[in-house]
């Protein structure tokens, strides 16, 4: 969600999205005049208790007071409701990392606190004492992607248990048991890049300051009980061809209840196992050690590919363990 600055109405003051003493919340976006029951400070009060913040948009100021507990912005050319494809009435939902979570063209009061309930509890209180560093991202492609995706795998010859090689790509058994279909269709590509650019580049420049320009060719994978569905202990970069990579994405595109087993470890940061949700992403340094435990039930589709700052260069394809000693390269 693009940065929202606007006056308020009730203050005159600029309301800014980014401003930390209220960002980290959810945020529902009115756009068009509200009825009052959404007005009230009681309905504030159950979307606020959800970490949800209500904001009121409109061309004008609204005809009499408004209650200190509504925050009403100004929008006089109604670009907020324009960029959304909308006008009134229209509620733009957006959680608590800034992204748009949902829009609703037709919204009631029942809805906004529906949708409250459900962003606040996707996520429960929990106490976190050793992790990987890692992002684990939700909605980053919806169902009918995700279901895309899938038809795609289901359609088109798989490539089994390859594996990067100093020497190009090899067949592994012993380390990898999965079978691998590359996204070559544009008209399906090219939902899936603007997902992935869409939803995924930005965490990474916010929590890692990074800035994404190469996207690497995507490949629809799956880990089944048959086969074993296991990926050894590895890491991303260590050949020619993948020193230049930075940043690994493991998007789920099925339920965990239709599988178990199949979930992606870091060792080196203790034994915990991570799953995204279905149409949700796993993102982590390509320099870290990880794998597949094993699919014992079911099977597990995933989309598979990797983000960098730059593509494959002379200059970014040598592994730290072979870059010449510096020493050679003084001026004697």
């Amino acid at each position: 969600m693009p940065r929202v600055t606007l006056p308020q109405a009730t203050t005159g003051e600029l309301f800014d999205s980014w401003d930390p003493r209220s960002a980290g919340n959810a945020r529902a976006y009115w756009v068009g005049t509200p009825p009052q029951e959404i007005l009230a400070p009681a309905f504030a009060e159950q979307l606020l208790i959800r970490e949800m913040l209500l904001h009121v948009v409109s061309a004008a100021a609204p005809d009499g007071s408004v209650s200190g507990q509504v925050s009403w912005l100004i929008d006089a050319k109604s670009e907020l409701a324009r960029a959304f494809g909308g006008g009134e009435a229209l509620v733009i939902f957006v959680d608590s990392a800034g992204r748009v979570a949902g829009v609703l063209t037709e919204p009631t009061a029942e809805q906004l606190v529906a949708q409250a309930e459900r962003l606040f509890r996707a996520t429960p209180t929990a106490v976190i004492q050793s992790q990987a560093p890692v992002l684990l991202l939700e909605r980053v492609a919806d169902e009918a992607l995700c279901r895309a995706l899938i038809d795609y795998w289901e359609r088109h010859d798989k490539l089994t248990n390859t594996i990067d090689a100093p020497g190009g790509n090899v067949a592994s058994a012993d380390l990898k048991r999965r079978q691998d279909v590359q996204v070559d269709d544009p008209a399906l590509f090219t939902p899936l890049r603007d997902a992935l650019v869409r939803r995924i580049s930005p965490l990474i420049f916010q929590a890692f300051h990074t800035t994404i320009n190469v996207l690497e060719a995507p490949v629809v994978g799956c880990y089944d009980t048959e086969s074993g569905g296991w990926f050894r202990r590895h890491r991303d970069n260590m050949t020619r061809m993948t020193a230049n990579r930075q940043f690994a994405i493991t998007l789920n595109l099925n339920s965990g209840e239709e599988y178990d087993g199949g979930e992606v470890r870091f060792p080196e940061f203790g034994r915990q196992l991570y799953r995204p949700v279905a149409g949700g992403a796993l993102v982590f340094s390509c320099s870290l050690l990880h794998e597949v435990v094993p699919v014992t039930r079911g099977r597990r589709l995933g989309l598979f590919t990797f983000m960098s700052t730059h593509g494959r260069d002379p200059a970014f394809t040598r592994p730290a363990s072979e870059a010449p000693n510096a020493r050679s390269r003084r001026r004697r």
